[in-house]
Order: C-alpha cells, then sequence, then structure tokens
C-alpha cells in the first residue's frame, strides 16, 4: 500500500480557499477578444475582410472556451487532433464559402446593374 502523508495545509473541517484566479484570467481573455469583435464591426465597413476577421475571432473564443471550460487541453494529443483536423476543415469550408459567395453575389449585381 502506498503511505499517504496528511495534509498539514488545513485543519479538519476547514473549507480550502477557492482558486479563482484561472476564471478571471479567462474572463478578461474573452472579453478582451469580444471587445476586439467589436471594434472591428463597428469601425470597418462591411466587406468581407471583416467578416473573415470577425469569423476568424469568434472561432478563436470558441477554441478557448473549449480548451478552458471543456478541459480540452488537458486531454491527450490524440483526442485533441481527432477534434481539431475536422474543425480545421470546417474552417476552410466556411472561408470558401464566404470567399464563392462573395464573387457570386458581385458577379450577379453586376450581370443586372
Amino acid at each position: 500500500m502506498a503511505h499517504h502523508a496528511p495534509d498539514q495545509t488545513q485543519q479538519l473541517g476547514e473549507i480550502p480557499k477557492p482558486n479563482t484566479g484561472w476564471i478571471w484570467k479567462t474572463f478578461f481573455v474573452l472579453v478582451g477578444i469580444t471587445a476586439l469583435e467589436f471594434v472591428f464591426v463597428f469601425v470597418m465597413e462591411p466587406s468581407t475582410l471583416r467578416n473573415s476577421i470577425f469569423i476568424i475571432l469568434t472561432i478563436f473564443k470558441a477554441f478557448f472556451i473549449v480548451a478552458e471550460f471543456m478541459h480540452l487541453k488537458h486531454e491527450t494529443k490524440g483526442l485533441i487532433w481527432t477534434i481539431l483536423v475536422p474543425m480545421a476543415l470546417l474552417i476552410w469550408l466556411l472561408v470558401a464559402l464566404i470567399t464563392e459567395g462573395s464573387y457570386i453575389g458581385e458577379a450577379v449585381y453586376n450581370i443586372f446593374k
């Protein structure tokens, strides 16, 4: 049997202090990303570049939420890659669809102009 040393930092029945530092760090990172999204949305004129920047920041925020709150950053590398590779392919598909949709929209607009 393994010998477990008793924890001498707390008395019996004492409630440990909460470790909320990582929650506040995560909160401020997410607030910063959201503020940056608002800056890009309200400062730039509507364009494919603005939409792409907004989508990239939103996906970055989603990855951060998944890593922190769903504890993905503590998982094995195989599971992380199993989730990230299909997500990267979906992002590529999203960028391709936005680019093609923008081109088709401009082409149709020019035809009926």
